[in-house]
């Protein structure tokens, strides 16, 4: 029983010990004007929701309102983030995914850019090398 306890206690400082802490993860909330106005509310009001617990910035312009959420050590996704309960107005709480036209994981998506343009700087690399050959050896040709 001793030797019980005491590897299940070792394999839980390991496991602890080796464990990745969940990153900040940063979400960009994107709102139809239409139906934003359909519910009589704002991005201003379903930040009210949410800026007691993570940190928050609305955007509103002549495009799209957005709402920017920074939720610390999360290991949530973008439908995770659609199934929290917001207040739309005084009489209304919805589910995030019902009033946001598109909740995109920027973490996720800045991932994959620099994936992207690495691959793309990696092609333009190996074009230049090709150039650079061709022009020596056409030097040394002529």
């Amino acid at each position: 029983m001793k030797t019980l306890m005491t590897a299940i206690l070792t394999l839980t400082i390991l496991s602890s010990v080796f464990a990745k802490n969940p990153e900040d993860r940063t979400f960009l909330i994107i709102f139809d004007k239409e139906e934003l106005k359909e519910f009589k509310t704002s991005p201003e009001y379903i930040e009210l929701t949410f800026n007691q617990m993570f940190t928050t910035k609305t955007y509103s312009g002549n495009s799209e309102s957005v709402l920017l959420m920074t939720i610390p050590n999360c290991n949530m996704d973008p439908c995770q983030v659609g199934e929290l309960l917001v207040r739309v107005n005084r009489n209304t709480t919805l589910s995030l995914q019902e009033i946001a036209f598109r909740i995109v994981d920027l973490n996720e998506s800045k991932s994959t850019y620099q994936a992207l343009l690495a691959e793309l700087e990696s092609k333009n690399n190996n074009g230049k090398k090709k150039k650079d050959r061709g022009g020596i050896l056409s030097l040394v040709a002529n």
